[in-house]
């Protein structure tokens, strides 16, 4: 009975802590704070092409986050429309506001700013009344800016410092809008920050201000704003470059506009192409292929990009090698070229050359070659005796920035300066970590090593100092070129540069050498012996083989033809609609499976067909598709061309013609248009992308395609 009583106390205390365990958790559980935050279109702002969230404000959220454990809850809208939702209270938190003591009255502001952001005038590229030298052509102009943002003041105080009579007009729709305003010509100008505009046909042409920027807290949020000054003191404890690099990896770039000033274009298009001098035989940067006389090299890819980044800009380049940087340096000074790489010169040197070196176009780590003997390194307090080549002013002027108490021994030769640290004359030579691998015979030879210095040599454009336009316009081409994709180049470069002797070779390898001869030589004379065990039965067999090989070809030729035949259009030559439905099937099955990221569909329509089969005839009809059909052929030259109907082709977009859709589209655009001012034959045509989102099938990006080709066709009706 007393047994009884305990279990049944027991289990009474079990059952207690089962139902006020879980209330214990819950009740030390903290509750997240849901925020309310203004979300604007922007670069700080915006989302991807699959409706991700992105940009600095967003990832600068979730940082915040990991701090204060925030849940956020986005309002859209334009910024100029947050910022009074939160000086009304509807949102908590709007990012990039700018300080002012009247904003304090209606938000609260942190200790510390998000990152500091300066204020330009833009205009459209194509604009060429107002002028950056002439501030006065500004008179009479209407410059939108985002209503109650405090570049609206800078604007209007800029303007009044310099007696310019415009007009201060303030919106409040999204940049977007604002841009295509822009476009359309009802503001001359808008003032945004120079976080704005690398992807519109914009170019800046005058700074009004600059200020800090902030996140601004509702005024009726103390709390937020607590645990906001703890994150962000939190962040800058962690990082104290933190704000710096989210500048630079999402806004810097984005600041970076790719349009010429129209100075620039004026320059170019009366100049004509930019002859570039360069050092011959160095390479990975830059040397004269043998096969072809053309220039290879990092410096080559640096070009090429260049023409590529610089948008709605003429561009090109023309390479002209030098033995030596001397020589380089005095064709630029008599007018043979405009411009010098690779160059390496302090400021003073560069000044007395009469030079302005650009930013730098790449850099290379630099390797001291040393005796294997001497263990002695080299660093900013060495005072080695380092061979240098005459004339090579790059290494020269790295040395003397980097090692000024060295002395410089000059050599005519590499194998001078080899010879000068054997015989002791010479401590170290300097080169290239690029080039080393090209040296290992050398040093081998002379029993060298190479040893990492820790420092990079910055290689850029040498100009003439009165050449002000063309330095401007490399320099914009070294801040549009990324390093990584020049560091790329340099080592696909110097694995080419690579050369190894036949001898080399075998004395790095002769064990191997030997074993492969060796066990060749085993494999030759085990196959001659089972050839002769087996010639004469092996021969009856090869008969009876090729006898069914023969019947074999003849049916896949057959086969191969009627393919070929079904898979071909035989007006047009391209790929029949059988060949279109099977690319079909084929491009469903891969989105099925979620192979297939991006591709398009260009669906094109010959204008009049009817027209022409009815008063000239079925033949001038043909003839009028074949032409419609080259046209196309000719412009997506990487992607398959379908005629899918008497007058409908259809194009499948992949590599490298979708990632240059743009280009191509209006490469054909124009084309049409030009075709239908001289009568002749015109294409109507219409493209979709690939939308993982949305499409299912292939025929999802078809049927868009369509649409838009038959609304063109009906817009170029009433041309």
């Amino acid at each position: 009975m007393r047994c009884n009583k305990i279990l049944r106390l027991i289990l009474c205390v079990l059952l207690a802590i089962s139902i006020l365990a879980p209330v214990s958790v819950y009740a030390y559980s903290p509750k997240r704070k849901v925020v309310r935050v203004g979300w604007y279109e922007s670069t700080f702002c915006f989302r991807d092409r699959y409706g991700r969230r992105c940009g600095l404000d967003y990832e600068y959220q979730q940082k915040l986050s990991a701090y204060t454990g925030w849940t956020y809850e986005y309002v859209e809208d334009s910024w100029s429309n947050l910022l009074e939702k939160l000086k009304k209270g509807e949102i908590d938190l709007l990012s990039d506001v700018s300080y002012t003591k009247e904003r304090t009255a209606s938000m609260s502001f942190p200790d510390l700013p998000m990152g500091s952001e300066s204020y330009y005038i833009y205009i459209d590229a194509g604009n060429k009344e107002i002028t950056p030298d002439d501030w006065k052509s500004f008179n009479g102009k209407r410059i939108g800016v985002n209503k109650g943002s405090v570049q609206e003041g800078y604007l209007k105080t800029w303007a009044q410092k310099h007696n310019i009579a415009l007009t201060v007009l303030p919106l409040t729709a999204e940049e977007a809008e604002s841009m295509a305003m822009l476009a359309r010509g009802e503001i001359d100008g808008y003032t945004s920050t120079n976080t704005f505009g690398a992807k519109e046909k914009v170019i800046p042409v005058c700074k009004v201000g600059a200020s800090d920027f902030f996140y601004a807290v509702n005024k009726n949020r103390p709390d937020l704003l607590d645990d906001l000054n703890r994150a962000l003191s939190g962040i800058q404890d962690e990082d104290p470059f933190y704000n710096q690099r989210m500048f630079e990896e999402h806004l810097f770039l984005t600041k970076t506009n790719a349009f010429l000033t129209p100075a620039q274009e004026k320059w170019l298009a009366e100049h004509g192409k930019i002859r570039v001098g360069y050092r011959d035989k160095y390479l990975p940067f830059s040397a004269k292929e043998a096969a072809t006389d053309k220039l290879t090299g990092a410096l080559k890819d640096y070009l090429a990009h260049s023409v590529n980044s610089l948008k709605h800009s003429n561009i090109s380049f023309e390479a002209v090698p030098f033995a030596t940087t001397e020589a380089a340096m005095l064709a630029m000074k008599t007018g043979r070229i405009d411009c010098l790489f690779p160059v390496n010169l302090s400021a003073h040197d560069a000044n007395v050359a009469d030079v302005v070196l650009t930013n730098p176009v790449m850099r290379t780590e630099m390797q001291a070659i040393m005796r294997d003997s001497d263990t002695r390194g080299i660093s900013p307090k060495s005072t080695l005796t380092i061979a240098v080549n005459s004339g090579n002013a790059n290494i020269e002027t790295f040395i003397k920035d980097h090692y000024p108490l060295c002395n410089l021994a000059y050599y005519s030769t590499l194998k001078e300066c080899c010879e000068a640290l054997v015989s002791g004359k010479a401590d170290c030579f300097l080169v290239s970590n690029y080039r080393v691998n090209a040296m290992q015979e050398v040093m081998e030879k002379y029993k060298l090593y190479s040893v990492p210095t820790g420092e990079s040599m910055p290689l850029a454009f040498a100009v003439n100092k009165d050449a002000r336009e063309l330095y401007f316009i490399l320099n914009k081409t070294t801040v549009l070129t990324k390093r990584g994709d020049m560091d790329s180049a340099l080592a696909s470069y110097t694995y080419v540069n690579q050369k190894v002797s036949f001898t080399q070779f075998l004395k790095n390898n002769w064990i191997a050498v030997i074993a492969v001869i060796v066990a060749a030589a085993a494999l030759t004379i085990f196959l001659l012996l089972q050839k002769l065990k087996t010639e004469r039965k092996m021969m009856e067999q090869q008969r009876q083989i090729e006898e069914g090989l023969r019947r074999e070809l003849q049916q896949k030729e057959k086969l191969q033809t009627a393919i070929r035949k079904v898979n071909t259009d035989p007006l047009t030559g391209v790929k029949s609609k059988h060949a279109y439905l099977e690319a079909t099937k084929r491009m469903d099955q891969r989105i099925a499976d979620g192979s297939v990221a991006e591709f398009g569909v260009v669906v094109c329509d010959l204008n009049n067909l009817k027209s022409i089969n009815d008063h000239l005839g079925h033949e001038s009809g043909d003839k009028a598709i074949r032409e419609a059909c080259r046209a196309i052929c000719v412009c997506f030259a990487h992607s398959p061309v379908y005629r899918i109907g008497g007058d409908e082709f259809a194009v499948i977009l992949e590599g490298a013609d979708y990632t240059n859709r743009d280009a191509l589209l209006e490469s054909l655009e124009n084309q049409m248009a030009e075709n239908v001012q001289q009568g002749k034959t015109a294409i109507a045509f219409g493209c979709s992308l690939f939308n993982p989102l949305q499409d299912k099938t292939m025929k999802d990006v078809f049927d868009r395609a369509d649409d838009i080709m038959y609304h063109r066709k009906a817009m170029m009706k009433h041309l």
